[in-house]
């Protein structure tokens, strides 16, 4: 199974709008593909008012990217495309990550909201969790349960990168 990621931040003064085009995206590529993407707004103090997360979770890498092709190859998808985007700043990020061997068919980060922890490769031998396949290099990543106590993850004092996000799509 794999986790696909795409951060992207709305501009500072037109979040609202950003969010709204954002989700329109999601919702017209859940009609005309079979990628069926979540949205998410990062929620906790370090990620901003702007920072939103598209995700989708699939088996077959190569049937991914034949869906992504087919979608760009789609006439009425670049309009809807650059309304998101011009709401959009900076470049977007993309990671892709390898579920643990353990992980269950069905599996979500989360309904409303999850937790995602990013940090250093060295840290998978301690904390089995998802390995970078693409975007970033030498990171795995974690979806720490809410009921998660202390020692059972890696934190911000090991180098790690924490984010929390409610769904917005």
């Amino acid at each position: 199974m794999q986790l696909f990621q795409r951060r992207r931040w709305t501009q500072p003064d037109r979040v609202d709008a950003g969010l709204d085009a954002f989700v329109h995206q999601l919702a017209w590529i859940d009609a005309h593909t079979g990628l069926a993407m979540a949205g998410w707004r990062r929620t906790d103090s370090d990620g901003g008012t702007g920072s939103i997360l598209a995700s989708t979770i699939y088996d077959d890498h190569a049937w991914f990217l034949a869906e992504v092709a087919r979608l760009q190859a789609l006439v009425d998808y670049a309009p809807v495309n650059e309304a998101a985007a011009v709401l959009m700043v900076g470049e977007d990020a993309f990671e892709r990550w390898d579920s643990p061997v353990d992980t269950p068919d069905g599996w979500a980060p989360g309904e409303e909201r999850f937790r995602q922890t990013t940090g250093p490769l060295d840290l998978l031998a301690e904390y089995p969790g998802w390995t970078n396949a693409e975007g970033a290099d030498g990171l795995v990543s974690w979806f720490p349960a809410d009921e998660q106590r202390p020692g059972e993850a890696p934190t911000a004092a090991d180098g790690c990168r924490i984010e929390e996000w409610s769904r917005i799509h």
